[in-house]
């Protein structure tokens, strides 16, 4: 496989931006050229853009330049992923030793499902999902899961600049039938698949809500297909729910009374 070429000017805006840490509070054009070893103009038109973006600002008083706020809502955004993966762990693991199957917790990366944690089932026969594993939101139950939790204006934007190419004979491809089942899956309250991403595997799915009712994340179960549509199906339905909102209450949710 060939290795995938950088961006170079995305590597020269990291390095400025590292530039400043950890203890270069402030710095000029000409210190930022010396630290990056990149000449004036470059430098310049860099923190021209980066400034626009939020990610750095200038000290009007010293003219000299600092990390913007933007990046505190980009490290905002990974704290509360840790804080997520902490809080679930427990009740993920626990799920894993009752279904004895592999069961991990999705969030939702831009039009991308990305698991942030993983526990691996128990059984001889077991599917496998690693840390890190990217899906399409249309791919899936557990993408469905987080698809779903998008507006209709949101869900027809993604529609719109969204090609679903099929992964197996199984993917849904066709945008009415994607907006039906994601319908199903509001009404619900989970999802289902079998073979749509990965052949020879089924997915259980509900989701976990923030203190506002918001959809944050899917704790999913992965089994083997050939236990679909059985008994043993109902068990991870059940099972996978009520871990999904024993998160949820552990964020704050508090599901109203019927």
């Amino acid at each position: 496989m060939s290795k995938i070429p950088s961006v170079q000017s995305l590597e020269r805006a990291f390095s400025l931006l590292e530039a400043f840490m950890p203890a270069n509070n402030e710095l000029g054009i000409s210190e930022l050229s010396r630290k990056v070893d990149l000449p004036r103009p470059t430098v310049s038109r860099l923190v021209a853009t980066l400034e626009k973006l939020g990610y750095i600002r200038q000290n009007k008083e010293t003219k000299k330049y600092l990390l913007g706020l933007k990046l505190l809502h980009l490290g905002a955004a990974v704290q509360a992923g840790l804080q997520l993966k902490e809080i679930a762990g427990p009740v993920l693991a626990k799920l894993r030793d009752q279904l004895r199957e592999t069961v991990y917790i999705d969030v939702m990366d831009g039009d991308d499902r990305v698991c942030i944690d993983s526990f691996p089932g128990l059984n001889a026969v077991r599917t496998i999902v690693e840390v890190g594993q990217r899906s399409p939101l249309y791919a899936g139950a557990d993408s469905r899961m987080l698809l779903s939790s998008l507006s209709e204006k949101e869900l027809e934007a993604y529609l719109k600049r969204t090609e679903l190419v099929p992964y197996t004979p199984e993917t849904i491809t066709d945008p009415e039938t994607l907006r039906r089942v994601v319908s199903e899956i509001r009404k619900q309250g989970y999802s289902r698949s079998v073979n749509e991403f990965s052949p020879g595997s089924a997915c259980i799915s509900a989701p976990v809500r923030d203190a506002g009712g918001k959809t944050v994340a899917a704790v999913s179960v992965s089994f083997p297909e050939s236990k679909a549509g059985t008994e043993y199906e109902e068990v991870c339905r059940s099972a996978v729910m009520g871990a999904a909102l024993e998160i949820s209450r552990l964020l704050g949710y508090k599901p109203e009374k019927k």
